[in-house]
C-alpha cells in the first residue's frame, strides 16, 4: 500500500498533450528506487482506485501493484524488499510505502474488485461562503445508505463516455468548525465520486449535499482515509 501526503502530486505521471503538468508521481516516486535494483525494460502501475492529484492518501494506504516487465532480477527475498521499502520510504517525504512483497499476478485481481464493490472512507473540509446553521448539518447527519447517480464529471468527458452511475454513500458525519466551515465524514461505495456529491458539479450528481442542505457548498480539501480491502497481506514493518 502507499500513502500520498502532498496535494500537488498525481497518482500517475500527469501529460497532456505532451506537456509535463507535474514533475513527478506516485508512480515514479515508488518504482525508481525499486527498479533500480530490478532492472525492468518496463513496468505497469495499477491500483484499487486513484485520488485526484490535490487528495491526500492517509490511514493504512492504498493497495497497488507493480508489474515489472522483462527483469533481470526476480529473485528477491522478502528481507531484500523490506530494504527497498525503507529506501523508497527515506528517499522522499512525499509518499509512504507499507507492506510492501512479492504477489503472484492472478492476485490483481483483488484490486479490481476493491475498484467496485468496496467502501472508501473520506474526510472532506467543506465550505458555504454563504454560512449555514444547526439545522443544516443535523439534515447531513440524518443521511445514510443515499443512493445517488452520478453522470460523468464535465472535467473527463473528453477522455471518458457518457454514462450515469449509482453509488451508495453509506454514512455521513457533519462536524461544524465555524460559520462556514465545517467537515465531514463520509463512508461510501468504491467509485464515488465525493467532490460531485458535496457540490453537484452543476446538477450532475443527484441527490447532492448542496440541494440537501439548500445554500452554496464547495470542497476545500479532500483526504482518503481508508481504502476497506483485505490485500495485500500485512508484512511486518
Amino acid at each position: 500500500r502507499y500513502n500520498k501526503y502532498s496535494r500537488e502530486l498525481p497518482q500517475t505521471p500527469w501529460i497532456v498533450e505532451g506537456e509535463r503538468k507535474q514533475s513527478t508521481s506516485v508512480q515514479e516516486l515508488l518504482s525508481a528506487i525499486l527498479n533500480n535494483t530490478i532492472k525492468a525494460q518496463d513496468l505497469k502501475f495499477s491500483s484499487s482506485g486513484r485520488e485526484d492529484v490535490d487528495v491526500r492518501c492517509l490511514g493504512v494506504g492504498r493497495p497497488f501493484v507493480i508489474e515489472f516487465i522483462n527483469p533481470r532480477h526476480t529473485l528477491l527475498t522478502q528481507t531484500q524488499v523490506a530494504v527497498l521499502q525503507c529506501a523508497v520510504n527515506e528517499s522522499t517525504h512525499l509518499v509512504k510505502l507499507r507492506h510492501l512483497q512479492i504477489v503472484d499476478k492472478k492476485d490483481v485481481k483483488y484490486l479490481k474488485e476493491g475498484e467496485e464493490e468496496k467502501t472508501k472512507t473520506y474526510c472532506a473540509l467543506c465550505l458555504s461562503t454563504q454560512g449555514y446553521n444547526t439545522a443544516a448539518l443535523d439534515k447531513l447527519n440524518e443521511l445514510s445508505e443515499v443512493s445517488v447517480e452520478q453522470k460523468t464529471p464535465l472535467r473527463v468527458l473528453h477522455r471518458r463516455p457518457l454514462a450515469t452511475r449509482t453509488r451508495i454513500v453509506h454514512t455521513i458525519t457533519a462536524v461544524p468548525i465555524d460559520l462556514h466551515y465545517f467537515k465531514l465524514y463520509l463512508m461510501t461505495q468504491a467509485g464515488t465520486y465525493i467532490k460531485k456529491f458535496i457540490h453537484g458539479d452543476l446538477g450532475r450528481t443527484n441527490p447532492n449535499l448542496r440541494q440537501v442542505i439548500g445554500v452554496d457548498l464547495d470542497i476545500v480539501a479532500l483526504d482518503v482515509e481508508n481504502v476497506a480491502l483485505d490485500w495485500p497481506p500485512k508484512c511486518s514493518e
